[in-house]
């Protein structure tokens, strides 16, 4: 079965699942027009800014940049996404006076997770470990939460210490359609098959008989991000920006994190849409989820820069809340 699965889709689409996403290619454009400075670090982590990172190499370091005092925004991507929709996050960050360093991975290394940990290892950790960024802010999509909670192993970890530091400068997080080890067949195969259910379906199936057969290359490692991201986690506050309908990051999945992480007096607060798709949240309402966003990091401590772009000026805000914003535990 999984022989005969592996031979009509996995096969021809490998290098597509394994190619990493140059972004420098699509930021080209992006940059001319808004004077922006980014470098592909390596295959996953690349370093856009409001500074010049002219001077950096094509090697996970940023200690010959200076950041003038800007935070850092690290954007952990959804699976197989496009340039053009990232740049429109980057963008948003880059004009509120951040820094912004995004991080991607790959279908294939998702289902091999012991890819993943060499590349957190030796590419995402030591950009940020040789950054001079104050302040931090962690968002990420979707299996980024995967990726975060493989972080959180490595930095809890550290022989060394200096991941201490750099979890203390991660003042706040947001989590936009946050997906769970139990979402990760669904999330990857509409990930890779968008407009063929028939695809999906089946490779749904395999990535299922791939986790009851591959214990000891996979499904351990998932177990493991589990556990730290939701009993280990980050002790900064937190925003799920989540929908009512999405199928893959679920309602029931948030209540869960967000119930264990107000045990370690996590604040946590959502903006939740009733008709939005999974990580589709900001395109079909941009002002909405901007708006959320300003106002999260306004509250988490941040100073945004002297870019800052307001959002519709004539918005009415009252007493500092964010509309259809839950500040609560739970949703």
């Amino acid at each position: 079965m999984s022989k005969s699965i592996m031979t009509m889709f996995l096969v021809p689409t490998a290098k597509t699942l394994l190619r990493p996403t140059n972004v420098t290619r699509g930021l080209a454009n992006f940059q001319l027009a808004k004077n922006f400075s980014s470098k592909q670090l390596t295959p996953t982590v690349a370093f856009v800014s409001n500074g010049s990172t002219k001077h950096l190499r094509n090697r996970p370091n940023l200690s010959e940049y200076s950041s003038e005092g800007r935070p850092l925004t690290v954007l952990i991507c959804w699976l197989m996404a496009k340039n053009n929709a990232v740049n429109k996050y980057t963008k948003f960050y880059l004009d509120q006076g951040f820094d912004v360093l995004t991080v991607r991975i790959t279908p294939w290394q998702l289902l091999l997770p012991a890819r993943v940990d060499p590349i957190i290892r030796n590419e995402i950790l030591p950009a940020l470990l040789s950054s001079d960024h104050e302040k931090k802010l962690i968002h990420g999509f979707s299996v980024g939460g995967y990726v975060f909670a493989q972080m959180l192993k490595h930095m809890h970890n550290d022989p060394t210490g200096k991941c201490q530091d750099l979890m203390k400068s991660m003042m706040a997080q947001i989590w936009d359609s946050v997906v769970d080890v139990n979402g990760i067949s669904i999330g990857v195969s509409k990930s890779v098959f968008i407009s063929s259910p028939f695809f999906q379906k089946a490779m749904q199936g395999y990535i299922d008989f791939h986790l009851k057969a591959f214990q000891n290359i996979a499904t351990k490692y998932y177990d493991e991000a589990h556990e730290y991201f939701y009993k280990k986690p980050l002790h900064a506050p937190a925003l799920f920006l989540a929908s009512e309908i999405d199928q893959i990051s679920t309602i029931d999945v948030i209540q869960d994190i967000q119930k264990i992480w107000g045990s370690y007096d996590i604040a946590c607060a959502n903006k939740t849409w009733n008709n939005t798709s999974h990580v589709g949240h900001m395109r079909r309402y941009p002002e909405e989820y901007k708006l959320a966003v300003k106002m999260f990091i306004d509250k988490s401590g941040f100073k945004r820069g002297a870019r800052a772009v307001d959002v519709q000026k004539e918005t009415v805000i009252p007493a500092g809340r964010i509309p259809n914003v839950v500040y609560s535990k739970s949703i």
